[in-house]
Formats: structure tokens, C-alpha cells, sequence
């Protein structure tokens, strides 16, 4: 059997080129350097060096035998890095900040997952808009973002971030409305109704649609919450478009309908990390992204 610390001596002196550079390298004594590689020579039963003045190269085997010795070496580190991984993931905290109808229909299966693998980890959540969601991680307050993106308010450029879901907008209509028989709604068969909208980008995204659609909307009411947008529907005080997630975390509202908007609106979910996430961060990502790697947009 190859000694493994020899063979990375040997690793050290073809580096470096000599015995003397090696033991320095490892701050070793030069004799203690050559009186290893002698017996990894004696046990590979051929030689691995020669001398050319003050030069040490390597035979072919020798050149062979350092060829494994780089593979070893990586595999070595990787390994090392494996058990950081996991140390660090024994004790520590991450902070998660996402937006409220993702938390609500998507994120308690993945936190409770976590929550039974790292028990050491203390998870905070923090639910926010996108935009400040990204000025906390920007802050170094939070590890890790889910935020949402549309076409009224895109992802900011200089931000990488990984795609998690497709979420189709529709259209939430009382059900004896004339439109609600059918599976989807022109914008431009609602230029006439009053509306009952949300936040700040919920608006935004309406209005976007509306004028898209050559009108601008009547908002007759505003809430961010959900259940209160169906239940206004419900009782024939206005239409809303709302994001197939926050519809289906929300409890079934007799007297309300939904359809799809003809173009089909949508947004796009997605995760967001800092530039050296913390092992935290990563393993809980790997809970959500349904691809590896990170990209840039959504």
C-alpha cells in the first residue's frame, strides 16, 4: 500500500523541483524529505526521481505516480470540505425572507424538512416585499431571498438568481359575472369594471395589463390581503387578478370563480443568494431549486 503522506512529498518535490524548495514548502528537514521519498521508492520497487545538479526530476514512473498523486490530492480536499460543510451546519442561524403567498403555499414543507436534518440550525423567517427582501440580503441581514418578479418590476440587473416557479396570474370573478363561464378573459372585456388590488407592485402589474389593454383601471379598494380580495369579489364590489399561489393558500370563497387572462400574465419565482452563501443557505436552496446551478434573470 502507497504511503499517502510519501506520495504527496513526492507531489511537493516535482512542484518545486527540488528537495530543498519541497522541504520548505512543508517545513520539513531536507533529510527528512529525501528519507521518504527512498522509501517510497524501496516500496514502488523502481525509481521515481534523479538528480541533474541541483535539480530534482522525476522519472516516468515517477511522473505517473504524481499524475495519482494530483487525483488524490483533490479527492483529499473535496473531502475536506465535505466535513467543513457539515461542521458548519451543526450550529448557526439563517435568516430566509420571503413574500407572503410563497410562504404561505410553499414554504413550510421545506422548512420542516430542514428543520428535521439540521436541528442545530436556528431558522428565521422574515416576510417582505421582493425589493426589500434584497435590500436585506444586500445588508448581510438575510441569507437567502425568494422573491417574484414580472413584467412591471423585473429583477434588478445587477442580481444572480435562480429559477423556482412559473406563477400564472388569474382573473377572480363573482361567479354570475358574464365572464366567468368561460376558461379565459380578454383584458379589453374589463375595461368597465371596478377593481380591488394589493401592494404596490400588485398594483403596478394591473395597471401595466390595463393600459396594455387600452384603458386605465377604477381601483375601488385596496388590501394585501387575500382572503378579504376574494371575499370583496364574492360580494359584487369589484373583479381582482391575483397570483394562482395566493388563491390557492387562501381558503375556497363561495360565490367567487377564477380565469384565465387572455394573453396568459404570469410572474416568475425565484431564489436569491449573496455572493459567498453561507452552508446554510446552500443546503436549504437545494430544498427549493428545482435545477442546480445559479442563473442570472427570471
Amino acid at each position: 500500500m502507497i504511503d499517502v503522506d510519501r506520495l504527496m512529498i513526492l507531489r511537493e518535490v516535482a512542484r518545486h523541483g527540488s528537495k530543498a524548495a519541497a522541504a520548505r514548502s512543508l517545513r520539513l528537514s531536507e533529510p527528512t524529505i529525501a528519507h521518504h521519498l527512498a522509501a517510497l521508492e524501496r516500496g514502488a520497487g523502481v525509481a521515481l526521481t534523479t538528480r541533474a545538479g541541483r535539480v530534482t526530476k522525476l522519472t516516468p514512473a515517477g511522473q505517473a505516480l504524481v499524475e495519482h498523486a494530483d487525483a488524490i490530492a483533490t479527492s483529499l480536499e473535496s473531502a475536506e470540505r465535505t466535513l467543513h460543510h457539515h461542521a458548519d451546519l451543526q450550529v448557526g442561524r439563517l435568516h430566509i425572507a420571503s413574500f407572503q403567498s410563497y410562504c404561505a403555499s410553499q414554504l413550510a414543507a421545506p422548512l420542516a424538512q430542514f428543520a428535521r436534518d439540521y436541528p442545530g440550525i436556528e431558522v428565521g423567517l422574515i416576510e417582505a416585499e421582493t425589493v426589500d427582501s434584497l435590500a436585506l440580503l444586500n445588508a448581510g441581514e438575510a441569507d437567502l431571498v425568494i422573491g417574484f418578479a414580472d413584467d412591471a418590476t423585473p429583477v434588478p440587473e445587477h442580481q444572480p438568481v435562480t429559477p423556482l416557479a412559473r406563477d400564472e396570474y388569474l382573473l377572480v370573478l363573482p361567479t354570475s359575472h358574464a365572464l366567468a363561464r368561460g376558461k379565459a378573459a380578454s383584458f379589453t372585456d374589463l375595461a368597465g369594471e371596478r377593481w380591488i388590488s394589493g401592494c404596490a407592485r400588485c398594483q403596478n402589474h394591473l395597471v401595466a395589463l390595463a393600459n396594455d389593454a387600452g384603458f386605465t383601471p377604477e381601483i375601488a379598494f385596496l388590501t394585501e390581503d387575500y382572503v378579504t380580495v376574494l371575499k370583496l369579489v364574492a360580494e359584487h364590489l369589484g373583479v381582482a387578478i391575483l397570483p394562482r399561489m395566493a388563491i390557492e393558500a387562501s381558503p375556497q370563497v363561495a360565490g367567487t370563480v377564477t380565469v384565465r387572462t387572455k394573453p396568459r400574465s404570469h410572474r416568475d419565482v425565484f431564489l436569491a443568494l449573496p455572493p459567498q452563501p453561507a452552508p446554510a443557505a446552500l443546503t436549504f436552496a437545494g430544498l427549493l431549486a428545482p435545477a442546480s446551478g445559479r442563473g442570472k434573470g427570471a
